[in-house]
Parts: C-alpha cells; structure tokens; sequence
C-alpha cells in the first residue's frame, strides 16, 4: 500500500516496505502553505542580512554570503526548477560554481550542517526559514558538506531538523562563500 498525502497543498513522499522489499517510492516537491508562529521573534530577521541585489545575502552575524536561490531557480523571486541531485553530483556542481563565478564571485561550496541551521527560521515550519529573504524556498532537505561514508547530512527546510542520508538519495542545494 502506498500513502501519498495531499493536505493544505502538501505533497509529502511515503515508501512502502513489505517483507524488505520496496513496492514503491515517489518523490514529491513539497509545495506547501507556510506557518510560522508570530508570537515568536524571527531567528532569522530580515535586518540580518544585506541584499545585495545580485541574487545574494549577506549574512552579516555570521559573515556568509549565501545564493538567494535554491540551484536550478533564477531571478529576484527564485523561480524556475529547483534541481535535486545526489550527494556527490552537489558537490561537483559546487566545485564548478567556483570557475564560473554567480554574481562576481568565485569561492562557493556547500555549506556545513551548522550553517544551514542558522538560515532556518524556528517560528516556522513549510519551510522553516524566511520567505522574505529565501523567496520560493522549498520544504525539502538541503545538503550540506557533512559526510561519513556511504551517509551526508541534510537540512531539512520542511520543519528546520538535521537528518542523515545516503549519499545517493536527491536532495537541493543553496550555495553559500565565505567573506571573511
């Protein structure tokens, strides 16, 4: 039996296993309503990042400038198609990024498990960060540069929690470099 739940335009992906072996697996984009709690304060306040109005943010508390945009979207407001790849094809797309330079600059990696978690907003949850700095972001796993053999570490921006993968399930990817 497969379980595929669409509820307040969630798609969430289900895989069923019978007797260890897998009958079926679907691998939706969640594209979901966000909810955010406005009792709480934001942790990721719009006046902690500088727009740099080149499709990059400064964050200026941790001295990152990240790619606005999931990899595959474009534009001020992140559209287009988000591109989910295995772990080692994100790496080697970060590792190409430095010889083609976005916005003017070279040095772009992906990030570690600690420097998604300060892009993920706590109030939140589909997605679990800012939309007003992260527009168009989806509730899906980010990966990060944190690996063990055969297993990465992703974000998940669904509800703003860290899980461990295989290296080869698809996940998306937000570039991020270093200024200081």
């Amino acid at each position: 039996m497969t379980c595929l739940v669409n509820n307040n335009m969630t798609m969430k992906r289900f895989s069923l296993l019978l007797s260890g072996s897998l009958l079926f697996t679907s691998a939706n984009v969640v594209m979901a309503r966000q909810d955010c709690n406005q009792n709480i304060p934001s942790s990721t306040p719009v006046q902690r990042f500088n727009d740099q109005g080149n499709g990059t943010l400064i964050d200026v508390s941790t001295g990152l400038m990240w790619k606005k945009c999931l990899e595959g979207q474009t534009g001020e407001r992140c559209v287009g198609r988000a591109v989910r790849m295995e772990w080692d094809k994100a790496v080697s797309l970060a590792q190409l990024s430095n010889s083609d330079k976005f916005a003017g600059y070279s040095g772009w990696r992906l990030p570690t498990l600690d420097e998604l978690g300060t892009l993920v907003d706590k109030r939140c949850i589909e997605p679990a960060v800012n939309n007003d700095l992260f527009p168009n972001m989806l509730a899906v796993g980010l990966w990060s540069v944190n690996q063990s053999d055969p297993l990465a570490w992703s974000m998940d921006f669904g509800k703003g929690r860290a899980y461990e993968h295989f290296k080869g399930a698809g996940k998306y990817i937000r570039l991020v470099r270093n200024l200081r």
